[in-house]
């Protein structure tokens, strides 16, 4: 019969080697330092850095108007579809640090790509402190890949993505595209929730070239009589195109019409619907989508 301490040392040998073993079977995907790059682009609609993996793809950080930073890591022929993986902001190794993380970030896998908008910004400024971001993607085959940045040169590249995304617009196009805006009850005052989707549409104008016309559109509920519903929706689709005509907007793109309460967006029938009905709605539009193409080179910002 063993002893204890047989039993000890015996468990130890097997822990050792099922180690041993794990770490025998992950594959390790870094660049080396010497062939590193970290490459930048961006103008007012948005602003990523790609960094390259040597034998595996790239990893993306990107910034849209309106929107959280995003990661993306891509795989060249790695399929983890389904798959959440920890992504790590960890010391670059040649600093003994052992094994500290500094920030962390769940990636999750559709097909060949892992993106994540949790918890990003941390990402960023390890670039400029000079730390590495890791990954370990865990396969349900049972394979093991390590995944890691090299962080090389990365702090004038995070400088002029930080200015580029100071610069981006405010709002996508999808969001501009089409704006309501909703008023009080007899109401025809722009207000300061107002003033924020317009300040938002007239950046977007003033970027992008391909933008042809600013339809505004004016209603009312049908509370009252037919003909003062008319002029206050008229009253209303005069008030917000000369404030858009204020904020910088030609004249000649800006065409205000009025509808009375006769398109209701919903039923008159609730309070509900009523202040649903009430609004003024601006609409942008574009020109062919190669004109849009060649826009976006027009408006191209070197940071």
């Amino acid at each position: 019969m063993k002893s204890p301490a047989h039993i000890l040392i015996f468990s130890l040998l097997i822990s050792l080697v099922i180690s041993n073993s794990a770490i025998a079977n992950t594959t390790r995907y870094q660049t080396p330092f010497e062939q590193a790059h970290w490459s930048f682009e961006g103008d007012l609609f948005s602003c990523q850095i790609e960094h390259n993996i040597d034998g595996f793809g790239n990893i993306k950080l990107k910034a849209l108007p309106g929107e959280k930073l995003s990661i993306e890591l891509n795989a060249d022929w790695l399929d983890a579809d389904g798959i959440t993986t920890d992504f790590h902001v960890v010391s670059p190794s040649w600093k003994s640090t052992g094994d500290t993380i500094f920030a962390e970030a769940k990636l999750l896998w559709h097909g060949n790509k892992a993106t994540s908008q949790l918890n990003i910004d941390p990402f960023l400024e390890a670039l400029e402190q000079g730390l590495a971001w890791q990954t370990e993607i865990n396969t349900e085959h049972g394979h093991s890949y390590q995944v890691n940045s090299s962080p090389v040169n990365t702090k004038q590249v995070a400088n002029k993505f930080k200015q580029c995304r100071y610069q981006l617009l405010p709002k996508p196009f999808s969001y501009v595209r089409r704006v309501d805006l909703y008023f009080p009850s007899g109401s025809s005052q722009v207000t300061v929730n107002h003033e924020a989707d317009l300040n938002a549409i007239v950046r977007y104008v003033h970027a992008d070239p391909s933008i042809t016309q600013i339809l505004v559109d004016a209603h009312s509920d049908n509370t009252g009589e037919r003909l003062a519903n008319l002029v206050l929706s008229k009253d209303r689709a005069d008030e917000v195109a000369s404030r858009l005509v204020e904020m910088g907007l030609s004249v000649k793109m800006v065409q205000p019409r009025h509808h009375g309460a006769r398109s209701p967006n919903v039923s008159n029938n609730t309070l509900a619907g009523r202040d649903k009905n009430r609004r003024v709605t601006v609409r942008l539009i574009k020109s062919s989508p190669n004109r849009v193409a060649e826009s976006k080179k027009e408006v191209k910002h070197d940071f």
